[in-house]
């Protein structure tokens, strides 16, 4: 990629993420509806593309379309974000070394796998993001909205984890992105052991 090139896609990147600033101004300043613990979360169709080493990480094989239900896991640690959200760009490392974190945690990486869902973006899009920043969990497009509005458009980044083990699925709790991959593993582990299975 050219220098010149480069810093166009730099340009546009920064546009759009004013855009984007301006945007969640205006569109939340009124809304008192979010999404918390307890609220049910769809069987969201896992679309997009995944490579092999995304598939054998969800446990994903002989078919042709997947949806939540088949990820392998009672557990699923979701990061709904967009790629012209700036405070989703500032903290992409942060999701990086939490995703290597769960993974190195016998417990937790036993029983929660984790996945990002962009808001508003495209396949072509999050292949970008995920190049960029380096991210190594899998990346879902959802270019229509229908995720994010099925959770009260909240805001980006939100980070939560969805309980899998009875249906509907159920979110468990909703994590603070602003903590250190640290603590956040440290909360995680906390949720995981309160937990009793389902009968």
């Amino acid at each position: 990629m050219t220098g010149c090139r480069f810093q166009k896609i730099l340009c546009f990147l920064c546009l759009f993420s004013l855009l984007y600033c301006f945007f969640l101004r205006n569109s939340f300043a009124d809304r008192h509806d979010t999404v918390k613990a307890g609220d049910c979360f769809p069987n969201i169709p896992l679309i997009g593309q995944f490579c092999q080493e995304d598939k054998k990480y969800l446990c994903l094989s002989g078919r042709k379309a997947y949806s939540l239900s088949h990820i392998q896991a009672d557990f699923i640690l979701v990061e709904i974000f967009s790629i012209y959200c700036p405070i989703c760009q500032k903290h992409a490392d942060k999701f990086n070394r939490l995703h290597k974190m769960v993974q190195e945690d016998s417990l937790v990486s036993k029983n929660m796998k984790m996945i990002g869902i962009g808001a508003g973006n495209n396949d072509r899009e999050i292949a970008y993001f995920r190049k960029y920043f380096n991210i190594s969990f899998p990346l879902i497009p959802d270019s229509d909205y229908k995720i994010h509005k099925a959770l009260k458009e909240t805001r980006a980044p939100f980070i939560a984890i969805i309980d899998k083990r009875s249906k509907p699925y159920k979110i468990l709790t909703i994590l603070d992105f602003n903590k250190e991959p640290e603590i956040l593993l440290k909360d995680i582990r906390t949720q995981l052991l309160k937990c009793k299975p389902v009968n």
